[in-house]
């Protein structure tokens, strides 16, 4: 990256190294989103925690267009500390609050509804913060699909001596 907060990433072995790696690491949800990539079915976009992606990426999208927020990080804020916030709500016409495990039938529900709105943001949160992104949803009349984990919650903290 140059500097740049987003990286453009559109060559077909460039997508499929990714897949291989997201599938590698067991992100199963990125990979399954870079599959509808590598399709040509959409496009996406994540912005970084402290970045707003440009308007002329988000606009200029030829495919449907999943923007990700990914404040799933053992971090997590809720909306109100993501800069990006703003111009996303007033950019997406549906969205989703996924503050469960990733699971390849959940993204795939993104994929169609993104398919079917065009403009689709997918926030990817934890439990304790699902609500707040709900209602800052609801409260700017985004319509979403919210999925939270049956029992618990999500992320489930690594024990420390698994953390370096």
């Amino acid at each position: 990256m140059t500097g740049a907060a987003y990286a453009r990433i559109g060559k077909p072995d460039q997508i499929d190294r990714l897949i291989a790696m997201c599938a590698g690491l067991d992100l199963i949800g990125r990979a399954e989103l870079l599959r509808a990539v590598r399709r040509g079915e959409i496009g996406i976009v994540e912005t970084a925690r402290d970045a707003v992606v440009p308007l002329r990426v988000l606009e200029r999208s030829a495919r449907p267009l999943i923007a990700i927020v990914g404040d799933d990080d053992y971090c997590s804020t809720g909306p109100s500390a993501w800069p990006a916030t703003r111009r996303l709500f007033r950019w997406a016409r549906g969205a989703m609050v996924h503050a469960t495990g990733a699971d390849v039938p959940s993204y795939q529900m993104a994929i169609g509804m993104a398919l079917q709105c065009r403009r689709f943001l997918l926030v990817e949160t934890d439990s304790a913060h699902a609500r707040e992104w709900g209602e800052a949803l609801l409260a700017r009349h985004i319509p979403f699909i919210g999925l939270r984990p049956p029992a618990g919650s999500h992320p489930v903290m690594p024990p420390k001596g698994a953390m370096q």
